[in-house]
C-alpha cells in the first residue's frame, strides 16, 4: 500500500527549530467538533435572531482556535462586500483579561473594543455632556470618559456594519463564584451593560468561555432565556463515533509534525486520550512540547518516552477532567430532569393510567368511526 503524503514540504525539515515549531503551532487543524460548532457559530451570526451567543466549553479543547476560525470564516465569506467597500469592518474581536483586584474595568473593555476596530483618538474620545458643563476649558485637558468610549464604540460598530464582536475569556466578565445575592445582581447588571451594547450598536456580541461561564448565565432565567448557547464539547471515548474522530485527528498530527520520521501517535491512541482527556487543544499543546523536545535533541522522530515526558501531571489532568464532565451534564437531557419539570408545571401524568384511559369505552356507545356517505 502507498504511504500517505506527509503534511508539510520536505524543504521544512531543513529549516531552524522556530520555523518548524511555528509551523506546526499555526497550522489549524479543523475536526468534525470544531467544524460543527463553527457552521452553527457563523450561521446564527449571520441569520440568527439572538443578539448574544455563549459558546462554551472544556479548557483546553479550542475555544480560541474556534474565535479565530470565526474571524477568517466571515471576512473570507463577506470578501466581495469588503472589496466593494473598504471602510467596513464586518466582524472584530478581542481577548478578555482577568480583571485586576476583581474589579472589572469597563473603560478598558471599551478600549480594547475600539483598538480592534482601529478606531483613531481613542484617548480623546469626549463626553459631550460633560464639556457643556466645563465652560472656558481646553477641550484636550479633558480625560476620556467610559461614557464617552462606549458611544463611540456604538457610532464604530455602526459606520463600520459590524456584524459581531467576539470576546475570548468572556467569563472574566462576572463573579464566577456568585453566591451572596449582591454578587449575583452584579452579573446581572454586568449582563444587561453587554446586552445594552449589543441591542444600542445592532451587533451581535459573541462570549467564548469555559462552562464557569454558562454556570453563572444559567444561575438567572432572565439571563439564560436571552443568550443562544452553542456547546464546543471534547471527544469522547465511550462513543465510537467519538473514538474514530479522536483517531482520525491523531493521524493528522502524525502527518503534520515535522520531524523525519513519521510518528506512530494511532499506536498510543488510548495513553494520549486519557492525558488529552480528548480536547484537541491540550492534545496540540502537549504535541508542541514534544516536537520542541524533539528538535532539540535531534530526535528523528517522536517517542512515546517523548509522550510520557511532556505530558500534563495526572492531578492537573483530573482537575481538568473532572470540571469538563460536570460542565457536560448541563447540556445532556435527562428523563429525570423532564419529570421533574413536569411535576412541577402539574402536567405530570402516569403514563399507564393515560393509556388505560385512551383504550377505555363506554358500554353502549358507538366508537368514533367514519360512516360511509353518497348512494348504494
Amino acid at each position: 500500500m502507498e504511504k500517505r503524503q506527509r503534511l508539510f514540504n520536505e524543504d521544512l525539515l531543513t529549516k531552524s527549530k522556530e520555523e518548524r515549531e511555528k509551523f506546526f503551532n499555526d497550522y489549524t487543524v479543523s475536526h468534525p467538533k470544531m467544524k460543527q460548532v463553527l457552521d452553527e457559530l457563523v450561521s446564527e451570526i449571520s441569520k440568527g435572531p439572538h443578539n448574544i451567543i455563549m459558546v462554551v466549553g472544556p479548557s483546553g479543547v479550542g475555544k480560541s482556535r474556534l474565535f479565530f476560525a470565526t474571524l477568517y470564516t466571515m471576512l473570507k465569506n463577506m470578501a466581495v462586500e469588503i472589496e466593494l467597500d473598504k471602510s467596513i469592518i464586518p466582524i472584530t474581536g478581542i481577548e478578555l483579561p482577568n480583571p485586576d483586584l476583581g474589579k472589572f474595568n469597563w473603560k478598558d473593555f471599551y478600549y480594547r473594543v475600539l483598538s480592534s476596530l482601529n478606531e483613531p483618538l481613542i484617548d480623546y474620545k469626549i463626553d459631550i455632556n460633560l464639556l457643556k458643563t466645563m465652560k472656558n476649558s481646553f477641550t484636550a485637558s479633558i480625560p476620556s470618559t467610559a461614557a464617552a468610549m462606549r458611544r463611540s464604540i456604538e457610532n464604530a460598530f455602526l459606520y463600520r456594519k459590524t456584524m459581531a464582536l467576539l470576546i475570548d475569556e468572556a467569563q472574566h466578565f462576572f463573579n464566577i463564584n456568585a453566591e451572596k445575592r449582591g454578587d449575583s445582581e452584579k452579573n446581572q447588571r454586568q449582563f444587561n451593560s453587554i446586552k445594552s451594547l449589543a441591542n444600542m450598536s445592532n451587533t451581535k456580541i459573541v462570549l467564548f468561555g469555559t462552562y464557569d461561564l454558562n454556570a453563572v448565565i444559567n444561575l438567572d432565567g432572565q439571563l439564560s432565556r436571552r443568550v443562544k448557547e452553542l456547546h464546543f464539547p471534547r471527544y469522547d471515548y465511550t462513543i465510537e463515533k467519538d473514538k474514530k474522530s479522536f483517531q482520525s485527528i491523531l493521524l493528522t498530527f502524525q502527518k503534520l509534525l515535522p520531524v523525519h520520521e513519521e510518528p506512530d501517535l494511532i499506536l498510543h491512541a488510548e495513553y494520549i486520550y486519557e492525558n488529552s482527556i480528548g480536547c484537541a487543544g491540550i492534545l496540540k499543546n502537549w504535541l508542541h512540547l514534544c516536537l520542541s523536545d524533539a528538535i532539540e535533541k535531534e530526535e528523528k522522530t517522536i517517542t512515546y518516552a517523548n509522550l510520557k515526558k511532556n505530558t500534563l501531571q495526572t492531578k492537573k489532568l483530573l482537575t481538568l477532567a473532572n470540571e469538563a464532565i460536570i460542565g457536560e451534564l448541563v447540556f445532556k437531557e435527562s428523563n429525570a430532569d423532564k419529570d421533574k419539570l413536569k411535576a412541577l408545571l402539574g402536567t405530570k401524568k402516569d403514563e399507564e393510567q393515560v393509556k388505560t384511559t385512551k383504550n377505555k369505552s363506554t358500554p353502549g356507545k358507538r366508537k368514533p368511526e367514519r360512516d360511509n356517505v353518497g348512494l348504494v
